[in-house]
């Protein structure tokens, strides 16, 4: 088989495999930098949730892709959105002090009580992060003309920013660490309980 053939084959492979793969790891849009340094750990993953299928999986393919090749069939996958980036509490729990959610929403009680808490224990299982963008659609209006008021600005969030705050929002352990003296200093004032 040509390695175009080859390529190609994975990709369309990929695409279906991407589409119910609900948190694989993926590359961010800013160049990619995220890329995992073990590509097999995403082939795993891959084989585990789609080895019983009946109809089956070639994943004897992509393991023999070199990791220049994966990196660039993955790379394209995240370009026509059919991977999210790869999903990371610790980052979303900074994304949430430092972009000024903690003023409006409280997590495990530190933080605003304008908008609905972000406590883990009451979100959804298993975490949807579609669920959880479509909650935060319905509310855009009214969390946009809050932030105006606030913050002087609309929050601008990047796909990454709101895959890292899904990830928070649901990991108990990455909350526990939340503490009211990590809010930053701007934003503390402006938090009403």
């Amino acid at each position: 088989m040509s390695r175009l053939c080859k390529t190609l084959y994975v990709y369309v492979l990929g695409m279906a495999l991407s589409a119910s793969i609900p948190l694989a790891p993926a590359w961010s849009d800013a160049g990619h930098s995220d890329a995992p340094k073990d590509q097999q750990e995403m082939l795993q993953q891959m084989k585990e949730m789609h080895g019983g299928h009946a109809h089956g999986h070639d994943f004897q393919a992509m393991e023999k892709m070199s990791p220049e090749e994966m990196e660039r069939v993955m790379a394209l996958m995240m370009d026509v959105g059919l991977a999210l980036p790869p999903m990371d509490s610790h980052r979303g729990r900074q994304t949430f002090l430092n972009k000024g959610c903690v003023v409006c929403h409280s997590v495990n009680g530190v933080g605003g009580a304008v908008g609905p808490s972000l406590n883990a224990a009451d979100m959804p299982q298993p975490m949807s992060a579609f669920d959880f963008t479509a909650r935060m659609w319905r509310g855009a209006p009214a969390m946009a003309q809050m932030q105006e008021d606030l913050l002087g600005e609309v929050i601008d969030l990047s796909g990454q920013d709101l895959a890292d705050l899904v990830a928070f929002a649901h990991d108990r352990t990455e909350q526990s660490e939340l503490k009211s003296k990590d809010i930053p200093a701007q934003f503390r004032s402006l938090i009403t309980e």
